[in-house]
C-alpha cells in the first residue's frame, strides 16, 4: 500500500506558473531519480497511485468516469531496475504493448529509438484494437474499439512510459492511430513532455524548480 509519505514523494501536481516562452507543465511526477512533466488535460482526474518501491503506476480519468469504464485515460509507469536488463527497447516495448489478444483490427506500430540527453532514449509506440475480447487485459470493455499513444523512456536503469488512450464501446469505433497522428495526438494532449534528471537540462529548469519547492515545504 502508498503510505502518506511515499505518495508526497512520488507525486506533485501543481499549478503552472506564468505563460513563457515554453509554458511550464501542469503536471510534475517524480520517477525513481528523475521529474516528469506535462500538461494534464482539463476535466481529468487523478487516480490514487501505487507504488512498491520499484514499479510505478498512476491513472488519470475524464471527470465522472472510473478505471473501469474510461473513454480517455492517461497513464504514467515507471520500472525501476528494468532499464539495466541487455534486451533491446525495441523488444522490450513489443512484449509490453503489441495487443496479441486482439483479434480483430490488432494495430502495433514501434517508431524507432531516438536519444533525448545523456542516457536517456524516447520511442514511439502505436497500439490498439477494433473490438477487444473478454480478457484483453484486466479492466478491458469486451467489444470496445481502442487506440492507444504512448512515450516510452529508457535510461540505464529505470523505464518510464506516458500513455494516452481512447476507447469506444459504441457502434462508432475509433480509428487506429498512426505514428503521425499518434504524435500530433499526443503534443496537442501533453505538450512538450520532458523527463528531467537536472535543471541543466533543456526545459528543465521550471520542472526541477517546481520540484524542489514541493520537496522543501515536506
Amino acid at each position: 500500500m502508498l503510505t502518506r509519505s511515499s505518495a508526497v514523494l512520488l507525486l506533485a501536481l501543481l499549478q503552472a506558473a506564468p505563460a513563457s516562452a515554453q509554458p511550464t507543465p501542469n503536471t510534475v511526477i517524480p520517477l525513481y531519480g528523475r521529474v516528469l512533466g506535462f500538461n494534464l488535460p482539463p476535466g481529468f482526474v487523478a487516480q490514487p497511485p501505487k507504488s512498491n518501491g520499484t514499479n510505478f503506476l498512476m491513472e488519470f480519468v475524464p471527470k465522472g468516469e472510473t478505471v473501469e469504464n474510461w473513454t480517455r485515460l492517461v497513464t504514467v509507469q515507471a520500472f525501476r531496475g528494468a532499464g539495466r536488463q541487455p534486451t533491446a527497447s525495441a523488444d522490450i516495448a513489443k512484449a509490453a504493448f503489441d495487443p496479441q489478444a486482439c483479434v480483430i483490427g490488432r494495430v502495433y506500430l514501434f517508431g524507432g529509438e531516438q536519444t533525448v540527453q545523456g542516457a536517456l532514449k524516447r520511442s514511439l509506440i502505436v497500439s490498439g484494437c477494433g473490438s477487444l475480447p473478454a480478457g484483453a487485459y484486466p479492466k478491458a470493455m469486451k467489444g470496445a474499439s481502442e487506440r492507444d499513444a504512448i512515450l516510452f523512456f529508457r535510461d540505464a536503469d529505470t523505464l518510464y512510459t506516458l500513455n494516452y488512450a481512447e476507447r469506444s464501446p459504441l457502434a462508432t469505433k475509433v480509428a487506429p492511430f498512426t505514428l503521425a497522428s499518434a504524435t500530433a495526438k499526443l503534443t496537442a494532449t501533453f505538450g512538450n513532455v520532458r523527463l528531467c534528471a537536472n535543471a541543466a537540462e533543456p526545459g528543465c529548469k521550471d520542472i526541477i524548480a517546481i520540484n524542489n519547492a514541493r520537496r522543501a515545504a515536506q
